[in-house]
C-alpha cells in the first residue's frame, strides 16, 4: 500500500470514532525488505519479504488504554479493531490500570513528508541488485584471498501513517540499506574476523561503491588488522590513558548513557532519583556535549515519533551538565521532563517505547585529523599529532581500542562490559598491537575521563537496539576517536569470549 492510500485508509477509520468520548491513536505500516547474502564466492540466500497492517490504541476519559492490531488494512476491518481496542480500554480501567492522559496535550500535527531516497524499493530491478553485490563480493574476495569473505546487502522501506482524534495526521517514509563485508582470516591456528559496513538510504550506496571502492579498501585494511591481531600477546590489566572509535565511543553513549536518560526508564536509572531525571548533575567535564535526534539519510532516520509528534532534537548532555531527556508523551511527565517525540515502534503491532534515533558524544577541543589510506598510516597520524599537542604521556601506554563487539550495561549502577576488536599503543614508536580485551567500569566515570576529539565527526556507527521486545535500528557516533584520560573506576583488561 502507497503512502496516500495509508492516509486515506486512517482519516476513514478515524472518522468513525467520532461518537466516543476517550481518544484513539491509529497506527499504519507498510513495509518492504529486500537482502541477499555471498560467502566466499557462492550465493547463501536471497530473500523478500513484504508486510502491512495497522494498530489501534485507545483511552477512556479516565486514561486507561487498550491496544490491537491486525494486518488486514480493510476499513471494516479498521472500525472492528476500534471497537476492540476501546474495549479493552474499558475492561483495563475496571481493572484498576495505571492511567495516562498525556496524549490530551499533545499538539496537532499535520505532515505528509516525501520519501527521501533517491531510488525507491523496487525501482531498480532485483537481478541488477544481485548483479552488483555479486561483482562487489567478487572484487573484493580476488584482491584479498586470503580472507574467507561474506558479503551482504539489505534495503528497506517503510511507509508510516499516524492518525489521532485530535485531527493530527502524519505520514513518512524511512527508506534505508547497508552493505556489509565480513572478513575472517587465520594466523598460527588463531582465527579474527572483521565486519564494516556502509549504509545509506537506497541502492545507491551499490553504484557509489562500484565507483569509489571506499569499503573493499578499508575492509582488506581491516582484514590485515585481524590477522595482526591473531598472533599479538594480551595485554595486562590495568588502568590506561584511551583512545577509542567512534564506533565504540557510540556504544558507550547508546548502551551506557542513552538508554539510562529515556523517560520510562528514570526508576531503574542512575541518572534518575525517585523517578526523575537528575538534571543539573554534572556528568563529565565543560566542553562535552551529548546529543540525540534523527539525521536525513541516517539508518535510525525517523522524522516523527510513532504517536505523530515531531522527534525533536535533544541535547541531553551540555557543557557536561545533564540537561534532558528523551520523553515519550506517556512517560515524561513523570519522569520530570518534556516530551521530545522519542516514541519508537518496531512495527504497527507494538505500542511505541521511549527510544534514541542517532546518538552522538562531541567535545569541543578538537585535533585535527587528515584522511589517511590506511588503517596504521592513520594510526602514525595520531601518535604524531599526539605528540606535538603534549598529549602522550612518557613511560606508559597509551591504547586505541578499535572497534564496537557489542557489550552490556546495570542501568541502576550504571556499570558497563564493552568488547573491541584489536588494540593499538601509539605511546610505543613501534605502535604494538594487542588482543582484544574487556572495556569496563562507571559510566559517569568515563564520561569524565573524556578530554578531547580526534578528527571530524562520524555518525554512521549502526546496529539494532533492543528493549522490551522490540528492535529498532539505532546508529550514532563521535568524533573520528576520543581522548580519555586514565580513571581508576575505568578499566582495560581480560580477553573476550
Amino acid at each position: 500500500m502507497e503512502q496516500k492510500e495509508l492516509r486515506a485508509f486512517v482519516q476513514a477509520v478515524l472518522a468513525e470514532t467520532s461518537t466516543f468520548e476517550g481518544y484513539v491513536i491509529m497506527r499504519a505500516q507498510s513495509r518492504r525488505e529486500w537482502s541477499m547474502r555471498l560467502s566466499n564466492g557462492r550465493l547463501e540466500r536471497v530473500s523478500t519479504g513484504e508486510d502491512q497492517g495497522f494498530g489501534v490504541q485507545a483511552f477512556t476519559k479516565s486514561g486507561a488504554t487498550g491496544f490491537a492490531s491486525s494486518d488486514i488494512l480493510e476499513e471494516d476491518a479498521g472500525r472492528q479493531l476500534v471497537k476492540k481496542a476501546i474495549q479493552l480500554a474499558h475492561r483495563n480501567e475496571t481493572l484498576g490500570t495505571k492511567p495516562s492522559r498525556q496524549i490530551w496535550d499533545a499538539a496537532q500535527v499535520l505532515a505528509e513528508e516525501v520519501n527521501p531516497a533517491q531510488t525507491s524499493l523496487g525501482e531498480i530491478p532485483l537481478t541488477d541488485l544481485e548483479e552488483l553485490v555479486m561483482a562487489l563480493h567478487s572484487r573484493l574476495k580476488t584482491a584479498h584471498p586470503q580472507a574467507v569473505w561474506q558479503t551482504s546487502y539489505r534495503q528497506a522501506e517503510e511507509l508510516w501513517c499516524i492518525g489521532r482524534t485530535d485531527g493530527t495526521l502524519v505520514s513518512f517514509a524511512v527508506p534505508r540499506a547497508v552493505l556489509m563485508h565480513q572478513g575472517t582470516v587465520r594466523a598460527e591456528g588463531k582465527a579474527q574476523s572483521t565486519l564494516i559496513h556502509r549504509s545509506g538510504m537506497d541502492a545507491m550506496i551499490l553504484h557509489q561503491e562500484m565507483k569509489d571502492h571506499n569499503l573493499e579498501v578499508k575492509a582488506i585494511d581491516r582484514a590485515k588488522f585481524a590477522q595482526a591481531v591473531c598472533t599479538a600477546p594480551q595485554l595486562p590489566s590495568g588502568h590506561y590513558p584511551l583512545i577509542i572509535d567512534y564506533g565504540l565511543a557510540k556504544g558507550l553513549a547508546h548502551e551506557a548513557f542513552g538508554h539510562a536518560v529515556e523517560s520510562d526508564h528514570m526508576n531503574e536509572s542512575v541518572l534518575g532519583e525517585k523517578g526523575k531525571l537528575r538534571k543539573g548533575l554534572r556528568v563529565a567535564r565543560p566542553g562535552v556535549h551529548i546529543i540525540d535526534g534523527p539525521l536525513l539519510g541516517d539508518w535510525a532516520y525517523q522524522p516523527y515519533s510513532a504517536n505523530g509528534l515531531l522527534r525533536e532534537t535533544v541535547t541531553i548532555v551540555r557543557n557536561g551538565v545533564l540537561e534532558a531527556g528523551l520523553g515519550d508523551v506517556f512517560s515524561a511527565e513523570e519522569a520530570g521532563m518534556p516530551v521530545t517525540g522519542a516514541g519508537r515502534a518496531e512495527s504497527y503491532a507494538n505500542v511505541p517505547l521511549p527510544r534514541m534515533s542517532n546518538i552522538r558524544l562531541l567535545v569541543d577541543r578538537q585535533l585535527p585529523l587528515p584522511p589517511a589510506l590506511s588503517l596504521m598510516d592513520e594510526v602514525k597520524s595520531i601518535r604524531e599529532i599526539l605528540l606535538k599537542n603534549d598529549e602522550l604521556s612518557e613511560g606508559e601506554k597509551n591504547l586505541l581500542l578499535l572497534g564496537y563487539r557489542g557489550g552490556q550495561v546495570n542501568p541502576k549502577t550504571g556499570d558497563f562490559v564493552f568488547q573491541c576488536d584489536g588494540i593499538i599503543d601509539v605511546a610505543d614508536p613501534q605502535l604494538p598491537i594487542y588482543q582484544p580485551s574487556i572495556f569496563s567500569g562507571k559510566i559517569l566515570s568515563a564520561l569524565e575521563a573524556i578530554r578531547g576529539g580526534l578528527g571530524e565527526g562520524c555518525f554512521d556507527a549502526i546496529g539494532t537496539c533492543g528493549k522490551g521486545g522490540q528492535s529498532v535500528p539505532s546508529s550514532g557516533g563521535s568524533h573520528r576517536y576520543l581522548l580519555m584520560d586514565s580513571d581508576q573506576q575505568v578499566s582495560l583488561g581480560g580477553t573476550q569470549g
